[in-house]
């Protein structure tokens, strides 16, 4: 669905932004690393509370 956003945005722009500020991760922010054993509770979290709405 980004994808399909940015697309779209970058069609619709006059003039094209330079590609290095469109590639610049300097103002993302850095995020925490997730563990293996935390990724794994998001996940199975998630999928039972898939479960539990039908």
């Amino acid at each position: 669905m980004s994808l399909a956003w940015h697309i779209e945005a970058m069609a619709r722009v006059k003039k094209m932004p330079k590609l290095d500020s469109m590639l610049s991760s300097k103002k993302r922010p850095a995020g925490k690393k997730m563990t293996d054993e935390q990724i794994e509770a998001v996940t199975r979290s998630w999928l039972t509370s898939r479960h539990r709405k039908k």
